[in-house]
C-alpha cells in the first residue's frame, strides 16, 4: 500500500498528461467556492497535486493553501505557480504535509478556513478508519465556524472490483510526454473485500517492444452509507450529496460520490 500511495504520483509530467482533459471537477469546485464564499475567500486544498484545481481557484481570486505529500507533484506545482502572473501567484501557498497530521501555519489571518476541499479521490489514500478519522480531525481543526469540507471519492463499482485480476484492461495507445515514445497503457487489479482496498497495477509498455514498467496505485473504496456514518462519527453533517460534478443526485449508476459536509456544533 505504501508503494501504491506514491508511485502513481512520481512522474508528475505523465500524471498531468493523463488527466489533462479532466475538467468537470474543476468547474464543480470553482462553483462550490463561488456559492459557499460569495466572493474571493480562503480555501484549504488537500492533495493539491500539480495544481489542476488550485490554479483555477486562484485565478478566480481565492487564496489557496495547496497541501500535498508528493515532492514530485509539488515540484511541478511550484514550477507552474512561478510562471503565473504575480497577483495569481501570490494567492497560492504551497505546503508539504500528510493528510493525517498536517498543520497549516497561522499567520495574520490564522489557520482557519471557510472551505476545505479534497479533489479526485484523495481520501481513497486513507486506508483505515483510523487514518480517515485522523484526517477529518485535522480538517475540523482548520475550519471556521460554519465552514464546509467538500470532497469526492469513487462510488464502488462491484463488476469492476470483481474483474479477472490476471487480464489486462483499458488498453490505450499514447505518446509519453517526456520521452516522445509510443506506449501502450493497460491496467488490472486485485480487490480485497475485507479491507476494501483495490491494489491497481498500471502497465506502460513500449509499442516497439522492450521492457515496460508497472506502477502501483492503491485505493480504499468507501460505500455510501459507510462513508456517511464515518463522516458523522468525526463530527460532520452531510448537507448535500451528489453523483457527479453537475450537482446531480447520487444514484446507483454514478461514478463518483461528492459530499458537502459541515461541522456539527458541540454542545
Amino acid at each position: 500500500m505504501d508503494a501504491g500511495s506514491r508511485e502513481h504520483y512520481a512522474d508528475a509530467a505523465l500524471y498531468d498528461y493523463e488527466y489533462r482533459r479532466r475538467r468537470a471537477d474543476v468547474s464543480f469546485y470553482r462553483e462550490v467556492a463561488r456559492r459557499r464564499l460569495g466572493g474571493p475567500g480562503r480555501i484549504l486544498e488537500l492533495g493539491a497535486g500539480t495544481g489542476r484545481v488550485t490554479i483555477p481557484l486562484a485565478r478566480d481570486g481565492h487564496e489557496v493553501v495547496a497541501l500535498d505529500q508528493s515532492e514530485a507533484m509539488l515540484g511541478r506545482l511550484r514550477a507552474r505557480v512561478d510562471a503565473l502572473p504575480g497577483a495569481v501567484r501570490n494567492r497560492i501557498a504551497i505546503l508539504r504535509g500528510d493528510l493525517r497530521s498536517f498543520e497549516v501555519p497561522g499567520g495574520e489571518k490564522g489557520a482557519k478556513f471557510p472551505l476545505a476541499i479534497a479533489v479526485f479521490n484523495v481520501l481513497e489514500h486513507l486506508y483505515t478508519r483510523g487514518e480517515l478519522m485522523a484526517c477529518l480531525e485535522r480538517v475540523a481543526a482548520h475550519l471556521e465556524e460554519g465552514g464546509a469540507f467538500v470532497f469526492d471519492v469513487q462510488l464502488p463499482d462491484l463488476p469492476w472490483l470483481s474483474r479477472d485480476p490476471d487480464r489486462r484492461w483499458a488498453r490505450t495507445r499514447f505518446t509519453d510526454p517526456s520521452t516522445g515514445r509510443a506506449m501502450y497503457y493497460s491496467t488490472n487489479h486485485d480487490y480485497d473485500p475485507i479491507s476494501q482496498i483495490a491494489m491497481i497495477r498500471l502497465f506502460y509498455d513500449p509499442v516497439d517492444g522492450g521492457p515496460g514498467r508497472v506502477v502501483k496505485l492503491s485505493q480504499r473504496k468507501y460505500f455510501p452509507a459507510e462513508l456517511e456514518a464515518l463522516v458523522a462519527h468525526a463530527g460532520f453533517r452531510v448537507t448535500a450529496r451528489y453523483g457527479d460534478f453537475r450537482f446531480a443526485p447520487l444514484t446507483a449508476g454514478a461514478e463518483s460520490q461528492v459530499l458537502v459536509c459541515e461541522r456539527v456544533r458541540r454542545r
